[in-house]
């Protein structure tokens, strides 16, 4: 929590509109605008580091990175622009678990054991050769998962905001945030809930 306490710039109004802007994009096909939404989600849910792919190195980098300290990371590969129709294959699987790697060499750390990958992809399926090649702790969410992350936290804010936020201590924004079910521990299960090493029959 002392990661959020330290997102200074989101206490300046200004700062704040324009997070909120990026919502806007959460809601585009465009890589670059979702991209710069999944940034920005990542400083609003409380990442000590947030970044995405600066599009100079291909398929090889993740579209967003959320560094939590020594906690965890959540790494994201987004097929945003693809259609609903059609399914999940091995190759797009195979790219988000290898994030963590490309993400390990980037930090020159390894990724702490609650870490996950996610793919975020609008299909309503899964290829079933997908379950096979896939490592664990990837997981697939749809955009309005995403979307809703993003309303959630971003309510926590609004109301740390109304309460004096300037003035809060690391325990009482945690507060606000556990009201708002916005901690990354009550967040985390929801971008679980569809692991893609499994089974289709698991």
């Amino acid at each position: 929590m002392n990661t959020i306490l330290a997102a200074k710039d989101l206490w300046r109004p200004e700062a704040f509109q324009v997070a909120l802007s990026t919502r806007a994009g959460l809601q585009q096909t465009d890589p670059d605008l979702y991209e710069d939404g999944l940034v920005h989600l990542g400083r609003l849910a409380g990442a000590s580091k947030s970044y995405g792919d600066p599009r100079d190195g291909g398929d090889a980098k993740p579209d967003g990175v959320w560094i939590f300290g020594s906690a965890r990371w959540v790494i994201w590969e987004a097929k945003n622009q693809a259609k609903e129709t059609g399914e999940i294959g091995a190759d797009q699987v195979r790219q988000a678990g290898g994030h963590r790697r490309t993400t390990e060499k980037e930090e020159g750390a390894v990724a702490p054991g609650d870490s996950i990958c996610v793919l975020a992809s609008p299909k309503n399926k899964v290829r079933d050769g997908a379950y096979n090649v896939a490592e664990e702790n990837v997981y697939w969410v749809r955009p309005p998962v995403v979307l809703a992350l993003f309303d959630t936290v971003t309510r926590a804010w609004r109301e740390a905001r109304a309460r004096g936020l300037e003035t809060m201590s690391a325990t009482e924004l945690a507060a606000v945030f556990r009201e708002h079910q916005a901690l990354p521990s009550q967040w985390l299960p929801t971008l679980r809930q569809r692991p893609l090493w499994r089974t289709p029959e698991e």
